[in-house]
């Protein structure tokens, strides 16, 4: 008996030193990393601030963990909305978006097992000319819990690699795409337009759409309507064999109400897009459509109509193609 109550003394002197030990311990714990891109404070903005995105880059994968079931929350690279998981080797848990500055900032909150543990995070992206420094904190309070206050000392060993893993895959995905025209996701607004259907080729697209150009402006003239955008082309029917097209071929012009001949008026419908803003001649935009359909691959959306072609520059007044501006734009939902 004497001998039990010997360790039983024993366990509580020791369970005290561990209690007692733990208040000398760090309060809280911060873990940083970083890493040098060459690429823009914009692209790489873009894939850290939208979880439809963190797939291409972050550590924690479906393939690391197959259990792992991801869900997103909100609207894309908008604050509060999340990021959430159920996983085994994950555990469960949750990022929500708390602060967001186009190039320079995001902030997360983190929290695991519905609350029971929580940290802040952000990245930090410091333009250094041709690259970006890249920041990756985390840090948290441990309280006066002795567990929590032990796992802090952890904490440096358990996520720093995975932060190094996912910085190093950001860098690589990043630097791939510094040579991608500026993508942005956005609204072309509801708008009435003067259109004309048409049909070329390689050898007639200039002859067609100068054509029809001309026709419409001719109309938007002789009835006095105001053009209120630059003129467009809607891509219905596209053959790759033969790179024919079916096009409507518009000019956005407020109040227009009857056209023409071959002019008609149509109210076109507010639609989001995916935009591409390309600056080159018009027979090399090919490659800004197969990124284009990358980028609304790896974001999880859907093609959701015929693609825009938006003709910014006029070439009858600027004669080098290199600064022709031309917006490439897929409907998507």
């Amino acid at each position: 008996m004497k001998t039990l109550i010997k360790v039983f003394y024993w366990i509580l002197g020791i369970i005290a030193i561990i209690v007692i030990v733990s208040y000398f311990l760090p309060k809280s714990y911060k873990i940083e990393r970083s890493v040098s891109v060459k690429a823009g404070p914009d692209i790489i903005y873009g894939l850290i601030s939208n979880f439809h995105l963190w797939h291409l880059w972050a550590p924690w994968t479906k393939e690391e963990d197959t259990t792992a079931i991801f869900t997103i929350t909100g609207p894309a690279g908008q604050v509060g909305t999340s990021w959430g998981w159920t996983a085994e080797k994950y555990g469960n848990g949750e990022m929500a978006l708390t602060e967001l500055t186009p190039g320079q900032l995001v902030a997360y909150d983190l929290a695991f097992d519905q609350g029971k543990y929580t940290s802040k995070g952000r990245f930090e992206i410091e333009n250094k000319g041709d690259s970006c420094l890249v920041y990756w904190v985390d840090e948290g309070d441990l309280g006066y819990n002795p567990i929590s206050r032990y796992m802090g000392l952890f904490m440096e060993k358990m996520m720093g690699p995975d932060f190094e893993k996912g910085l190093a895959k950001l860098k690589n995905v990043a630097e791939q795409r510094a040579g991608w025209p500026r993508i942005e996701e956005t609204v072309i607004p509801e708008q009435v337009a003067l259109l004309i259907r048409d049909s070329a080729g390689p050898a007639t697209y200039g002859q067609v759409m100068g054509r029809a150009y001309g026709e419409i402006m001719g109309v938007i003239e002789s009835k006095k309507y105001t053009c209120t955008g630059a003129p467009f082309a809607i891509y219905l029917k596209w053959d790759s064999v033969t790179m024919n097209s079916v096009m409507d071929l518009g000019i956005p012009a407020e109040k227009a109400v009857v056209g023409k001949g071959r002019v008609r008026v149509e109210k076109l419908p507010s639609q989001a897009v995916v935009v591409a803003h390309y600056f080159g001649p018009y027979d090399k935009t090919a490659s800004v459509y197969y990124i284009l359909e990358q980028y609304i691959r790896e974001s999880g959306k859907q093609v959701a109509g015929a693609p825009w072609e938006i003709y910014i520059t006029d070439p009858m007044t600027e004669k080098d193609t290199s600064k022709w501006a031309t917006d490439i734009a897929f409907p998507v939902k």
